[in-house]
């Protein structure tokens, strides 16, 4: 839920995740949520660019609500008493993960109990965007688009507006055992296929290798790297949809091969699950996100993990691995948008993100990040930095909506043996009704 870098961001992420923001001029058409009590979305459009090293000024008499994970409290606790030190803004944390803020600001928002600040995943930005939740990163834009990798800045701008602060990026990558993996193990998919099936044990529910076999997310790294796509023009063309194309059916194919690899029921690979096995020496290899570097340590598990990026194709290209920008936000219902506004700079410097790395592991999307002492001795903070060059971020327009059932019900077949391409064509046929049925409400 969940640690990076200029360099990854700027070198490599530039390829793809520009299809989170869009390429058009003209801002789009926002509906203002209705209000059914007395707090109404705030109508702030402050554009004035702030002098260098200079602070938006506070609404008098200004109290925030941020709306965070549990993962993140500490750090979130620690940053409130300095700000509010500073700035003699009170701050109160709410424990709400990431993928619900959107869904409860629709309710709270109108009603005055909505958060002020909110941290959402870049593919909520569209539907946000399109009920007038939040506001534009208007007075610190320009210092935005200065520290932060365009990456991540274009991942959360919406119809040439930018929305979003970028906080951090996430993907996912092989993390191993190195008791019971070695390096050469881990260089291709055939000697990870070799060496999984020489560890199984089904009867033991012992697996060399697994995956969220039923998780779309996951595997859209092997649709991608053989030349798959979700949408046309970099993820902003709802109308040419690849999920069946030549590229798309060559990768789950693949997909489909690695049950020599992994034999068990697709429904049976749960995150869940397979963390367990991990955490008890059972499961040697294991492909999880970013956000597991935290548990995934020896002081915790009793033993040393490592992380390595996903190994080439047999194409011998890279897996495209599938990546979301977290990003701070300021709701439009907020009474102190500049206060907001304030704190999020506030929490997004260079200091404020290296704490946050200590004490949280995110790998932050400000330029210069790379050098912080404590991310490049992390050797694994540095495999990740490695897989978010060959990384794709999930496209954010609202059409993405109707695209994950279809995909994700496309697995379990394909994973039992069915064709490949009528499967894939019947994922499509059901992305393409439901985006119908969703235009038409």
């Amino acid at each position: 839920m969940k640690k990076w870098v200029s360099i990854l961001l700027v070198l490599t992420l530039t390829i793809v995740i520009s299809a989170c923001g869009s390429k058009t001029s003209q801002p789009a058409e926002t509906t203002t949520p209705a209000t059914t009590d007395t707090t109404t979305p705030s109508t702030d459009t402050t554009t004035t660019e702030p002098a260098a090293d200079a602070d938006i000024t506070p609404e008098p008499g200004a109290k925030l609500v941020v709306w965070e994970g549990k993962i993140e409290k500490p750090f979130y606790e620690e940053m409130a008493k300095e700000f509010t030190a500073k700035y003699n803004i009170p701050v109160e944390f709410q424990e709400v993960e990431p993928t619900d803020q959107m869904a409860k600001l629709k309710t709270d928002g109108p009603a005055g109990l909505g958060a002020d600040v909110l941290n959402m995943p870049h593919d909520h930005l569209g539907e946000a965007v399109a009920a007038g939740l939040v506001l534009p990163n208007d007075f610190y834009e320009e210092d935005t688009k200065a520290n932060f990798a365009k990456a991540a800045v274009d991942a959360v701008t919406m119809n040439g507006v930018l929305y979003g602060y970028p906080r951090n990026m996430e993907t996912y990558l092989l993390y191993y055992n190195k008791n019971l993996v070695k390096d050469e193990d881990l260089k291709s998919w055939d000697s990870i296929i070799k060496f999984a099936k020489s560890y199984n044990d089904p009867a033991k529910n012992k697996f060399g290798f697994m995956w969220e076999v039923n998780n779309w997310y996951f595997n859209y790294a092997f649709i991608a790297g053989s030349g798959g796509y979700v949408f046309g023009k970099n993820g902003t063309d709802p109308t040419d949809i690849g999920i069946n194309s030549p590229g798309a059916v060559e990768g789950m194919k693949f997909f489909q091969s690695l049950r020599e690899a992994l034999p068990i029921k697709a429904a049976d690979a749960t995150g869940d699950v397979k963390t367990e096995l991990f955490q008890t020496g059972k499961l040697p290899i294991n492909l999880d996100g970013v956000w597991q570097l935290g548990n995934f340590t020896k002081e915790k598990l009793g033993f040393e993990v490592g992380a390595v990026p996903m190994p080439p194709m047999p194409n011998g290209k890279s897996p495209i691995t599938f990546a979301g920008v977290k990003a701070y936000f300021v709701s439009s219902y907020s009474q102190y948008p500049n206060a907001a506004k304030l704190f999020i700079h506030f929490v997004t410097s260079q200091e404020a993100l290296s704490k946050e790395y200590k004490i949280s592991g995110i790998i932050p999307a400000r330029n210069g990040m790379e050098n912080d002492p404590e991310i490049q001795k992390d050797p694994r903070a540095q495999a990740f930095i490695e897989q978010f060059k060959n990384s794709q971020a999930m496209p954010s327009i609202l059409e993405m909506r109707s695209v994950w059932g279809p995909a994700t019900a496309s697995l379990e077949p394909i994973w039992n043996g069915e064709d490949v391409q009528k499967t894939l064509d019947k994922a499509v046929a059901d992305i393409k009704t439901s985006i119908q049925e969703q235009a038409g409400k």
